[in-house]
């Protein structure tokens, strides 16, 4: 074989190799998968500039927050206003038909105001949620506290209903007072807020399932009622506890909170033959709330350990992530002509995957 020739063939074997080694002998040739130029040189990379992001690019910090996201601030800081404003017919004890009606209507119309002025720049993306959250997770507290208060107090010691607004008036400000606190501090994802809100949720039924079913056989229903309310006071806030440190570490994903909803209602109906063995028997059928309890729990961990590693891809997203999971196994990134001793050689160089 002539001598040209075999040059010419040694130096199509060695294209890649001269290629990766020496860049800067294959510059003037070779039309780079990575070419740049600054301070008057030219560099070549083997590695494309910009490789095609698998999940799309970083939410940014200064997104603002949805229109759903803002809507429920919306609506939460409406039937703040109106609580507000029922708190206060209590407080002053306006009891005429037509007077009680105009603080509710006025400061349930001054609550969406309000959001309208402190969205004003738009607010990020997560301090909405986390405001509505705080303000719904305070107010179901003061109704914890007030409902426990009621049913273990003398009638002539109760608060009544003007210590049960004002424990919600109160919860309610304190927890949007938080909520703006955490937004602004944290910036937490609305995933979140509704992870901590479904939680005091799953919290409260459970803990009244835990209380009603533990408390004295065959009692009255208000003995029992004070073991329920007890219940549901403690495991809203164990609840809460567990969700807030939870939410360090893990941030669900839409699909993952619908399954753990899912599990929960499942527990709940799968446990109800329970009572089917209580037929017949002398044991208290008030037990098979434990076992409901103690199913639904187990059914809302399942759908968080099965889904914890799903997460919500827009069509672009999932559409990058699909291109991207089956590239070629050679892609050509250039080729040109290339001398050499006694001839004239041509060279490819490309990627291998």
């Amino acid at each position: 074989m002539p001598y040209a020739a075999r040059t010419t063939l040694a130096a199509l074997a060695l294209a890649p190799l001269l290629t990766t080694f020496a860049p800067g002998a294959m510059a003037q040739t070779i039309p780079p998968a990575g070419w740049s130029a600054g301070s008057g040189q030219q560099t070549w990379s083997p590695i494309p500039s910009h490789p095609p992001p698998l999940r799309g690019p970083a939410p940014s910090l200064d997104v603002p927050a949805s229109t759903l996201e803002m809507g429920t601030l919306y609506g939460m800081s409406a039937a703040y206003g109106v609580g507000t404003g029922i708190w206060l017919d209590a407080e002053l004890g306006i009891d005429d038909p037509g007077l009680r009606f105009l603080p509710p209507a006025a400061l349930g119309l001054a609550g969406p105001v309000g959001v309208f002025l402190l969205d004003r720049p738009p607010m990020p993306r997560g301090m909405p949620a986390a405001i509505a959250a705080g303000m719904a997770i305070g107010a179901g507290e003061g109704v914890g506290i007030a409902s426990y208060q009621f049913v273990r107090a003398k009638a002539e010691d109760a608060w009544g209903f003007r210590g049960f607004a004002r424990a919600v008036f109160i919860g309610s400000t304190a927890g949007a007072a938080l909520g703006y606190v955490a937004g602004a501090a944290m910036m937490p994802s609305p995933k979140t807020s509704l992870l901590l809100g479904s939680g005091v949720a799953w919290g409260a039924v459970i803990g009244s399932m835990f209380g009603y079913g533990g408390s004295s056989p065959s009692s009255a229903f208000g003995n029992a009622n004070d073991s329920a309310s007890l219940g549901g006071l403690l495991g809203y806030n164990v609840a809460l506890v567990g969700a807030a440190a939870l939410s360090t570490v893990w941030v669900p994903s839409y699909s993952s909170l619908g399954w753990m909803w899912a599990g929960f209602g499942a527990g709940l109906a799968v446990s109800l033959p329970v009572y089917l063995f209580y037929l017949g028997s002398d044991h208290d059928p008030r037990r098979g709330l434990i076992v409901q309890g103690a199913a639904a729990t187990l059914g809302l961990a399942a759908g968080a350990v099965f889904t914890m590693y799903s997460t919500d891809l827009s069509a672009g997203q999932r559409k990058n992530l699909a291109d991207a999971s089956s590239p070629p196994p050679f892609q050509v990134t250039g080729g040109g002509l290339m001398p050499v001793p006694s001839g004239m050689g041509f060279t490819v160089s490309g990627l291998l995957f």
